[in-house]
C-alpha cells in the first residue's frame, strides 16, 4: 500500500468563500501533511540557524523588510498605510503588543502580521542573546575549563589512594 496523497485545498476548507486570502495559506498547509517535506524542512532549519547567527540582524530584517512588505501590500487600500515608515512602525508593535492606529486590510498583510504576532515576541526576546559564533566558542570555553577541573580531581583521588 503506497504513501497517501495530501488532500486538495477543497477538502481542507481553504477553496471555496472560506474566508479573504484564505486560499494562499493552502500551500503551506499541503507542505505540512505532505509525505515529503525535505524541502519544507529544510527551509525551516535555515531560518532557525540564520535567527541565532545573530538574533539582533534577524530583529532588524523582520521588522524593516516585514514593515517594507507590509508597506508594499497595504499601501493602495489601507488608508493609514501611507509611507514605508508606517509599515515599519506596524511591524515593530506586532513584535509585542501590536498596538497602533494601522491594522491590516489585505491577504498579505494579514499573513505578514500573523507571522510576526506569531514569532515576533520569541525572536525579539532572544534579540540581546549572544550570536551562534559568541556562543559556541563559551560553551567550548566552558567544556575546556569543566574538563581542567575534571583532571583536577582526577589527580587529587589518585593521590587520596595512593596514601591509603
Amino acid at each position: 500500500m503506497g504513501a497517501m496523497p495530501p488532500p486538495s485545498a477543497a477538502v481542507l476548507g481553504f477553496a471555496g468563500g472560506t474566508g479573504p486570502g484564505l486560499a494562499a495559506l493552502a500551500p503551506l498547509a499541503l507542505a505540512f501533511l505532505s509525505a515529503d517535506a525535505a524541502d519544507f524542512t529544510a527551509i525551516k532549519s535555515g531560518i532557525r540557524r540564520w535567527a541565532k547567527d545573530d538574533p539582533i540582524d534577524a530583529l532588524f530584517a523582520t521588522v524593516v523588510g516585514g514593515g517594507l512588505a507590509f508597506y508594499l501590500a497595504e499601501k493602495d487600500s489601507n488608508p493609514n498605510c501611507l509611507t514605508p515608515w508606517d509599515g515599519v512602525l506596524y511591524m515593530a508593535t506586532a513584535l509585542s503588543v501590536g498596538y497602533d492606529n494601522l491594522f491590516p486590510t489585505t491577504p498579505t498583510g494579514h499573513a505578514l502580521a500573523t507571522f510576526v504576532q506569531t514569532f515576533g515576541p520569541a525572536l525579539s526576546g532572544a534579540a540581546l542573546d549572544a550570536p551562534a559564533a559568541e556562543a559556541a566558542a563559551a560553551a567550548a570555553e566552558a567544556a575546556a575549563v569543566n574538563r581542567a577541573i575534571l583532571s583536577r580531581l582526577d589527580d587529587i583521588v589518585r593521590l587520596l589512594e595512593a596514601q591509603q
